[in-house]
């Protein structure tokens, strides 16, 4: 009798064991040697709690890899602001503020939309040098005249002034304070994540999701009616894909592998739409010194040049709107590890379903 209370033990446990271990590789789980309509109860019953965990733990792993990499890239912008560091701490903003807007409609703490805030100043405020940067590598490789010299000299300027104002503002003092308000979200997350269910997670993920496909498609909407298209709506698309790609992006642990390819596709995209936005910005500043300088003749290559690279990337975008609407609509609002945990319900009798 005990070695049998023995070996049953050993088979529970075994059991659990094997559970998780599909539970992490994304497989049904099934009783061994049963066909899958024939699992047992207790099976589905441990993979749902398994999978509950598995899923508010990669939460919370989320959100503490997201604070990571900003601390990161703010130290690295802060000694040295060349333009891979301002992109990588630009990245690393606005991907904690797409994990704090998962972590707001959890917990439903009002604060959190105030530290989304703080972290929405600071990618603000680099987006002057951003600019100054994108346009000097833009005229780097255009063909250039005499006039453009100047000009350039001019960007070299302002970006050596962005660059001393953004090391000022990115200050150990005011890092510390974000450092303190994420560290109490972080304490405050790990509480609720023992509360959190997988139902919940579900909701919670489908609420957010379902705010940015909205806004999503009706600038592509307003988009499509616009002919030909203006640089009012091409931005306005353009942000509206960039904010559902970075919400795809912090919540990849719960929707799974298919939000990474989702992602990656919204960022091609997204960069056919930025460097066209790039091009108009480029044009309007260089025009407007050149005036200022007498030297709009001189330019008129340049601007064509410009022209003629934004027309190319406009009718892309255009060409593209189809598979554009593909990315819009297919974004799963059923998290990933949903799947892991249909496994094993059993098969009502006859008897059990009522005749």
């Amino acid at each position: 009798m005990k070695e049998k209370a023995v070996l049953a033990r050993s088979s529970r446990k075994s059991s659990i064991n094997r559970t998780k271990r599909v539970i992490n590789s994304g497989v049904q789980v099934c009783a061994p040697g049963k066909p899958y309509d024939s699992c047992r109860a207790w099976s589905y019953a441990t993979a749902t709690i398994l999978g509950s965990m598995k899923r508010a733990d990669e939460l919370v792993s989320s959100f503490n890899r997201s604070w990571k990499r900003f601390s990161g890239t703010w130290k690295k912008a802060r000694a040295d602001a060349s333009e891979k560091s301002v992109h990588d701490l630009r990245v690393n903003t606005r991907r904690i503020i797409a994990t704090l807007e998962l972590a707001r409609v959890l917990s439903n703490r009002g604060d959190i939309a105030k530290v989304q805030r703080r972290f929405k100043k600071v990618l603000k405020s680099m987006g002057p040098l951003r600019d100054v940067q994108v346009q000097l590598d833009t005229v780097s490789r255009l063909r250039q005249g005499g006039a453009i010299g100047a000009f350039i000299r001019r960007l070299k300027r302002r970006e050596s002034e962005e660059i001393h104002r953004i090391q000022n503002a990115l200050k150990r003092g005011r890092k510390r304070r974000l450092a303190e308000e994420v560290n109490q979200l972080g304490t405050e997350i790990g509480r609720l994540h023992e509360s959190l269910d997988g139902e919940r997670i579900q909701r919670s993920v489908n609420r957010v999701l379902s705010v940015r496909q909205n806004d999503l498609s009706k600038a592509k909407r307003r988009f499509d009616r616009v002919s030909p298209c203006n640089d009012e709506t091409l931005h306005v698309i353009r942000i509206a894909l960039k904010k559902l790609r970075y919400v795809v992006e912090a919540m990849e642990p719960v929707l799974g592998p298919s939000a990474k390819t989702q992602a990656r596709r919204m960022h091609a995209f997204q960069q056919l739409m930025g460097e066209c936005r790039d091009l108009e910005i480029l044009r309007t500043e260089l025009e407007n010194w050149a005036k200022k300088k007498g030297k709009t003749i001189a330019i008129v290559p340049m601007l064509e040049q410009l022209h003629e690279r934004r027309e190319v990337l406009l009718k892309k975008i255009i060409e593209s709107s189809d598979k554009l609407q593909r990315i819009v609509d297919p974004v799963s609002r059923q998290p990933f590890a949903e799947k892991t945990q249909v496994a094993a319900a059993p098969v009502p009798t006859r008897s059990a379903a009522g005749g």
